[in-house]
């Protein structure tokens, strides 16, 4: 059912403030911008709300330093995981030019068969990266060296990354975790990452869920289901602006301006060059309507 602004604004705020604290939920993208992430995370303290998140898969917050993206295509062996030609093209176009160049590559996941797998020189098909890391991790370090890059983009828990990143200290290679969003790396500097599991204990325990920016009802839409009341920012009509009882028309990248982290954590100043479509807003200024409305100082 279509209204307007007010309209949403009021009934959003009605049942914020119908909701105890630890009755709501906030959730957070890598979609937004890092200014968008600490209103947001200004909003959930402001509530007194706890359960506060970025949904980070398995990847936690981590700050050691990574390799560049031109170090993929300089690379004379790379140690993959995950399927990052399909998910990552444009990294994967580094990774095409540096087997060009003659660089070994070796990718593990757990298909049969994967795009990535396909073109690398060695694909282990493995039943977790627990298993890799329990079997063949050390037959792996003794081609590792300063020429060789590890490119982490799939994980089954948080603790695998520190690994990962051993594995690079012991042979003075370079590492980059991959994440899924633009500014994944920002976003997990300012909010709490959520595993999967992290993710789903959390919603299971709410009654509001407030969702800034990403698609969970893709994966998560019978756990959304579950939640009494849905306040979604989005910038398209996907599958959880469909389940959602408040949807606010959201800016996306371009209609935006702030600023977003890379994955090798280099904060990139971003610029509006298009007008949001309609009536959209940024995220930023529809958490501060919201917070006006409650009377909220952000």
């Amino acid at each position: 059912m279509e209204s307007d602004w007010d309209e949403s604004l009021n009934l959003a705020v009605s049942k914020i403030k119908s909701y105890e604290p630890e009755e709501i939920g906030i959730i957070g993208s890598g979609n937004c911008t890092n200014e968008e992430c600490e209103i947001l995370k200004k909003f959930a303290t402001s509530l007194g709300a706890e359960n506060i998140g970025y949904p980070a898969g398995n990847f936690p917050n981590f700050d050691f330093e990574t390799g560049n993206l031109n170090d993929v295509e300089n690379s004379q062996f790379i140690l993959i995981t995950g399927n990052i030609l399909k998910e990552y093209p444009l990294i994967g176009r580094k990774i095409i030019l540096a087997k060009e160049n003659g660089a070994e590559i070796i990718t593990i996941d757990y298909p049969q068969k994967t795009t990535t797998g396909m073109i690398s020189d060695q694909y282990i098909q493995t039943e977790s990266i627990r298993q890799f890391l329990d079997d063949e991790a050390e037959k792996i370090q003794t081609k590792l060296n300063e020429s060789s890059l590890i490119l982490v983009s799939k994980l089954d828990n948080k603790e695998e990354l520190e690994e990962f990143h051993q594995m690079a200290a012991k042979s003075n290679s370079k590492i980059i975790p991959i994440m899924k969003e633009c500014n994944s790396r920002g976003a997990i500097n300012i909010l709490p990452p959520l595993s999967e599991d992290e993710l789903k204990t959390m919603i299971d325990g709410v009654n509001l869920l407030y969702l800034v920016g990403d698609d969970l009802a893709s994966h998560l839409g019978e756990t959304l289901k579950k939640v009494d009341f849905l306040i979604t920012q989005s910038t398209t009509l996907n599958q959880t602006a469909l389940l959602s009882d408040v949807v606010f028309p959201s800016a996306c990248w371009v209609e935006k301006t702030g600023s977003f982290t890379n994955i090798t954590g280099n904060t990139q100043k971003v610029q509006q060059i298009l007008p949001p479509p309609g009536e959209a807003m940024d995220d930023a200024t529809i958490i501060m309507k919201i917070a006006e409305k409650m009377e909220i100082d952000l």
